[in-house]
Formats: C-alpha cells, structure tokens, sequence
C-alpha cells in the first residue's frame, strides 16, 4: 500500500497574514454547529439504488474477486451527465457511453474500435484514448454528442510505438505524457504534450528524455496555466518540475534534495494560487512546503517535527479557504490534523485542529498511516485514515469528520473496507449534508452505507446482496441528480448501478 504515496517560520502578529489563529478563536472549539433551514428540516428519504443497465455478461462460474470481472470503467461527470467506457456487446465494439440516470437514457454515443480509457474532462470538453494498447495513441475528444466526438490526432509514430497515460486538465488545456519508441528496436522516450482540441494545436512540449533515466512523472497538479509535478532525472533524483507550455518553461523548479538523492513532492495541491505540496530534503525530514515556481520562491512553510525525520506531512483537503494536511508523531503513534491559511503574502503557520491517537500502537507492528480519501460538503470535512502494516489487506480504514474543531472531529465508523481489491471509498455529498460511501460489517459484507455526519446516523443504506456476502461497491461519482457507482448483484457482473439524490426539503416556521 506505500505505493499510494508514491506518488518553519512564523508570521508577523498582522491581520489577515495568515498566523496562527489568536487565542480568543479558539473557542470556536466550544461553539454549537450551526443550523440552517433545509438541515433543521427532517432528511428526505435516500434509495434505493437500482441497476442502471445490464451492459455485460457475468463471467462464467462463481465470481473470481470482488472486481467480478470486465466492467464499465471511466466513470466521470461530464455536463451534468455521467460518461464512461463499456464494450457494446450489441455493436460488437468499444464506446463511449451517456447516461442521463435512466436505463433508456443510458446509451453509446460513439462506436470505436477498441474501450476508451483514461476520460478526462477540460471545461467543455472531454478528451479521453481510443483504448489502452493497439489504439492507446489515438487521442479523442468530445463534447458529448455523437456528432462532436471525434478523434483528434494519432500519436503512434509510423513504424513505431506509442501509449499516452497522465491526463490532467491545465487551463482550458489537456496536459498528457507520450512514452514513444520511433522505431521497435529504438529506446522509449518520454515526452510532454499539450492539446486544446484540434489536430494543429495538439503539439509535443518537450522530450523529457530515455524512459529508462526519467523517473515519473508523480503527483500532478494544474495552478492556473501550469503543470506542477515530481519528475525524476539521474543527477537531481525525483524534484519538483513545472511546465507553462513551452520547452523553454518545462524545467525543474529546484533540487530540494541537493544531488542526486530525491524530496520526493508529494500531495501536490493548488491554494490562492500557489502550489503546497510536501518533501523531504533530508534536514527537516517529510515536511510542508510551496512554490510559486521558482527556485527562490520554493520554501519549507512548516517544521512541524523537527529533525530529519519529520512529521511525514500530508495534504488532503481545501476546506473553508483553509489548507488541510495531517502530520504524524514519531512510530506513527498520533495522527494530528492541522489547518493553515495559504495566504500567500507571508510565511504562514498551522493550527491544530485534532490529534488521532494509533489505537493500535501498542501492538508488535510497523504502522503507515496515511489520509486515503477526503470529501467537503459545506459544514464538514470527512475523510478517510488507512492503517498499512504491509500486508495486503488493510489493517483498519476508518471514516472520520471534522468541522475544523477539535469537538466536532469524530470518528464515525470502521473498518470501511477489509479486502485488498478495494479502494477506501470518497464519500459523495448528497444535496442535505449527507454523504454516500461503501463500508463492512460481518453481517452484510462490503455494500453502500450513509452518514448524516453523526456516529449514530452512519449507517447501512442497501444491502444489495442480502446477508454477509457483498455488493462490493466502487467508483463512487455524483453526476446530475445521481450518485453512480459499480457493484455486484449476485446474478450479475460488475455493472453500474443508481441512486437518485432527493432536493432537501425546507422546514416551515
């Protein structure tokens, strides 16, 4: 599970500059939620969810894992509907699909040669590869009619091979890497490119170099028009790079970890504007730091734990204009949730908002503990914590919320997965202040659970294979006025299924 990561100064006492907060503040900590019309009133009933479509067969015999074999894949909210991959068994070829929350309005909207993979999204647009091997340079783009989806250029060299991987929206651009081999016996090189759309203006940025002495890319992150990320070269290890377009302006930001040695960035995240992420440059250990992508602008904002161990700080979330990130004590035996003001006219610092004590620190085992997943509605964050021991299965994954307050930051149920083939879930809001996840108990196996935010509401919602055998949901996604998710009914392959998301209902006075 480590493989999921791989991806101090204090202001001036001055307003607005991003210190730590005053001491009257803090007791915020002792102030009552607030309550506004709609969660005053009684919540709409939630479900059930239904199957959307039955698009493929199940596999023949009894399930092989809880994937239960090929799927829809590609899930994303496009326009206020939800698009994704599925071969068309009718058709007899790959396609792109719509779904409008219905079955009949669940249709493909281009037939192509081969699944299309990695869909992406840039503003009114929707870019995605025809397929992942034979067809995986072709570069497509769509904006959701059969008549606008359209392949936008082919990128597999003549004689040679080619695959795209990476997408990320950067402007109103597509950003994406190409690992090509002009010629089969030739060596693979990596290079960067940018699209906007059209053949002419889907243009290589810059080769980055042989595949076999570049590292990465990691972590990819969009501030404004330009790419941040970790790249890894043989004379500065993995540091951070940046990219506005051009080759000229593709380059390393700095070399944290002078030499050859790595910081490895990490968590990269936009806020007002700059880039936080964080690194380890071997003097402070795994601390936060930012960039507003040049060298003289990239600093540690925070020691947190002094020494070159580190707090092996993390973000995970924007929150009420507040830059959330976790930290952990030596051995992993708290887990401390702070927030930070990313003004970025100063030399922010953090406040604590809740430490987690390792309710299993006393046990004989080397703990990783890290953020897995985050969702904001409006009044909470919630937030997943994944217990790593090593071993396939997750130790514990656990589901808390905060409301930026050491009182309001609760546990509200565990474990949410115990198989290794599952993702912790992203909880997905409803309209009301409510999320929707997937979470275990020996009595109904893996299915789909809600939580008003309170341990007491944190319940099952369906128990779509009823007893402890599981559902196993997966790709959790609002789209519209649906929730989508895939899972198993017993009968069926691994197929999409709905949950239409009810209005919050105003309360009279």
């Amino acid at each position: 599970m480590r493989a999921w990561w791989q991806v101090a100064w204090v202001c001036l006492a001055t307003a607005g500059c991003g210190g730590p907060l005053p001491e009257a503040s803090l007791s915020e900590e002792h102030a009552p939620e607030e309550v506004t019309a709609h969660w005053d009133a009684p919540l709409p009933k939630l479900g059930p969810a239904t199957l959307l479509k039955d698009i493929y067969p199940p596999p023949p015999g009894p399930f092989p894992d809880p994937l239960g074999g090929p799927s829809p894949t590609d899930l994303v909210s496009f326009r206020g509907k939800l698009f994704f991959s599925a071969f068309d068994f009718e058709a007899d070829r790959g396609a792109l699909w719509r779904s409008a929350g219905t079955t009949a309005s669940t249709v493909p909207v281009k037939h192509l040669d081969d699944s299309p993979g990695r869909l992406t999204v840039v503003g009114k647009q929707l870019f995605f590869t025809e397929g992942f091997l034979e067809h995986g340079a072709d570069l497509w783009v769509s904006d959701g009619t059969t008549a606008g989806t359209r392949q936008v250029k082919d990128l597999a060299p003549e004689g040679g091979t080619a695959s795209l991987a990476d997408f990320i929206a950067v402007g109103n651009k597509l950003y994406f890497f190409r690992s090509v081999r002009p010629t089969l016996v030739a060596a693979e090189n990596l290079e960067l490119w940018r699209s906007d759309g059209t053949s002419a203006g889907t243009v290589r940025v810059k080769d980055l170099g042989p595949r076999d002495t570049v590292n990465g890319p990691f972590d990819l992150a969009s501030v404004g028009n330009r790419l941040f990320m970790g790249l890894g070269m043989p004379d500065t290890g993995v540091e951070l790079w940046v990219s506005d377009g051009s080759a000229s302006g593709t380059r390393l930001v700095k070399d944290i970890n002078p030499g050859a040695a790595s910081s490895f960035p990490r968590s990269l995240t936009q806020a007002e504007g700059v880039l936080y992420f964080s690194a380890d440059d071997a003097v402070h250990g795994r601390e936060l730091w930012r960039s507003d992508g040049t060298a003289k602008g990239t600093e540690l904002v925070e020691d947190t734990v002094p020494g070159p161990q580190g707090s092996e700080a993390q973000i995970f979330a924007l929150f009420k204009e507040r830059l959330y990130f976790a930290t952990f004590t030596p051995g992993f035996t708290v887990t401390e949730i702070r927030k930070l003001d990313p003004d970025p006219s100063c030399h922010p610092r953090s406040n604590l908002v809740a430490s987690i004590p390792n309710p299993y620190a006393d046990l004989p085992f080397d703990f990783f503990i890290f953020v897995a997943t985050s969702t904001a509605t409006e009044r909470k964050l919630y937030f997943t914590l994944f217990y790593d021991i090593g071993s396939p299965a997750p130790f514990d994954v656990q589901l808390w919320r905060t409301d930026a307050t050491a009182q309001g930051t609760k546990l509200l149920y565990q474990p949410l997965i115990v198989s290794p083939d599952l993702r912790p879930p992203t909880p997905v809001p409803t309209d009301d202040g409510r999320v929707v996840f997937y979470a275990f108990d020996e009595a109904h196996g893996h299915e789909l659970w809600v939580s008003n935010g309170q341990p007491s509401g944190t319940k099952l919602l369906q128990d779509i294979v009823p007893g402890p055998a599981s559902s196993y949901p997966q790709d959790l996604l609002r789209a519209g006025d649906f929730i989508y998710f895939t899972a198993l009914d017993g009968q069926l392959g691994r197929e999409i299924w709905v949950l239409p998301v009810p209005k919050p209902q105003v309360a009279s006075h």
